[in-house]
């Protein structure tokens, strides 16, 4: 199909129960087949957690910002105790099928991240890279243990309670003060059976089995200040364990970023954002 210019919203069924909404962001010159980005978020966020790439990326780029199911204005039929990482992986190829896009340049952060980690090992043929910005090598491992004290949270104080208890743990030290609140607000609007339902999908989430059968090209961004967070809730891992994990893709590239936060595209959006349009330049031009 056709992107229109500037900035709109759009609506799209992709199931019988689930319609996906997205911004789309096209500021490209007319007469040019300009690549598609689309920019995936994590839980409690939406597509306006992304807000700050759009200027780095939409000149060049038509951007796509699905709300994932459950979030933003996206429509989710059903009650579910657990989402599904597959589900949701479905959710965007449909997406993207319908809006008949042929080659798209995935950027996911955080539960995005593993939702574009799974088309790429399913190699979904649209997919024409990869870059993750904050991605846990091991959801189960690195947060599982919370998971039961984060849902007595929200079911006692709501979204926004867990929010501010876990975003040191997430932000680090990267953020003001005015920053932290307006994110803790935020994500404190999100749907608190939606946050709850990712939540119970965490501990199943191990280090993915098939990384090695991932052909795009990919790029995951990391931080690499010294971690000297003593939050209980700190979701920070160590540049070398990320390596690792990163050096299972074949042929990808592990960017450092000087960062003290876990949730980089969150705190710090106009490096990754610049780091995300070099690397899908590269291959574009």
């Amino acid at each position: 199909m056709s992107l229109h210019p500037t900035h709109h919203a759009q609506r799209v069924r992709v199931s019988p129960t689930v319609e996906i909404a997205c911004l789309i962001d096209d500021y490209t010159d007319g007469w040019k087949d300009a690549p598609v980005v689309m920019l995936l978020h994590g839980i409690a966020e939406s597509a306006e957690a992304f807000n700050g790439w759009v200027p780095h990326l939409a000149r060049q780029f038509r951007v796509i910002r699905p709300d994932l199911r459950g979030y933003g204005e996206s429509t989710f039929v059903g009650q579910h105790e657990e989402l599904r990482l597959d589900e949701m992986a479905r959710d965007i190829d449909a997406l993207v099928r319908e809006l008949g896009l042929e080659r798209v340049h995935v950027v996911g952060a955080k539960l995005g991240a593993q939702i574009a980690l799974l088309l790429a090992q399913e190699r979904a043929g649209w997919m024409a890279s990869m870059t993750l910005a904050g991605v846990l090598i091991s959801p189960g491992g690195a947060v599982g243990k919370w998971i039961d004290t984060w849902i007595r949270i929200v079911d006692e104080q709501g979204v926004e309670a867990w929010a501010r208890h876990t975003q040191p743990g997430r932000m680090g030290k990267a953020l003001s003060p005015e920053a932290m609140e307006w994110w803790t607000h935020y994500m404190g609007k999100a749907p608190p059976s939606a946050v709850k339902a990712c939540f119970r999908m965490l501990p199943g989430l191990a280090e993915p089995a098939r990384l090695e059968q991932i052909a795009c090209p990919t790029q995951v961004i990391v931080a690499v200040l010294p971690d000297d967070n003593p939050d209980a809730t700190n979701q920070r891992q160590p540049v070398a364990d990320v390596a690792r994990w990163q050096s299972r893709i074949p042929g990808s590239r592990l960017v450092e970023l000087a960062a003290d936060s876990y949730h980089i595209a969150a705190t710090h959006p106009d490096a990754c954002a610049e780091i995300a349009r070099k690397f899908i330049l590269e291959l574009t031009t």
